[in-house]
């Protein structure tokens, strides 16, 4: 059987625009993967509503440094002007770094894939969903045994969480069933108890009412 009808379409149209620019728009390539993961895990809940709507950052860099190693620890000095750039993204521009990822486009993801989008701490994972629709959806996720619950939050580019989400076990995994009343960006961020952590992540669209 193909892929939902709703995810099938999206996935065409995002092919289409990747076709006709394939760079992301604002992103730095000084600017890792696994920098944004650490940003966006442990480091934006604390500044998600401190935006500034595109207003100047005028934090000194130095000031900033302080912080990062403050809260970061033992960080190299490279990946401390990362988070710094992040942080400044964030601030001015009002939404997540943009990471070359989307499971609504690419999924679903197994070990290879997850493994970037884990934490350096291999306690979280930062899952961009992708730009949705309206309507219900489910991720399924694998990995945490039925005993052991995730934590899961559920974010969109406005940096809103969506409180109305289920999180039920399902075939040795847990089900994450949401509805998204407009389209746009979502973000998944995943605490998975245990070292294993995720080794299949999965979106579809939800044919229950």
């Amino acid at each position: 059987m193909g892929p939902p009808f709703g995810l099938e379409r999206f996935r065409f149209f995002t092919l289409v625009a990747l076709l006709v620019s394939p760079a992301v728009p604002g992103q730095d390539p000084g600017i890792s993967v696994g920098s944004t993961v650490l940003f966006n895990t442990d480091c934006a809940r604390c500044h998600e509503g401190e935006c500034s709507g595109r207003l100047s950052f005028n934090l000194p860099p130095e000031a900033a440094d302080q912080h990062i190693r403050r809260h970061g620890g033992d960080l190299a000095q490279s990946q401390v002007r990362q988070l710094f750039e992040l942080l400044r993204h964030m601030k001015e521009a009002c939404a997540f770094y943009p990471l070359p990822f989307a499971l609504a486009r690419d999924g679903p993801w197994e070990p290879e894939t997850l493994r970037k989008l884990r934490s350096p701490s291999g306690q979280s994972y930062f899952i961009p969903l992708g730009p949705l629709s309206p309507g219900a959806y489910r991720v399924l996720l694998q990995g945490p045994g039925p005993t052991a619950r995730p934590c899961v939050e559920l974010i969109d580019g406005d940096f809103d969480y969506l409180d109305e989400i289920d999180l039920e076990p399902e075939d040795g995994g847990w089900r994450l069933r949401f509805r998204t009343g407009k389209a746009g960006e979502l973000f998944l961020r995943v605490k998975a108890p245990g070292p294993a952590g995720l080794t299949r992540v999965e979106l579809l669209d939800d044919p229950a009412p």
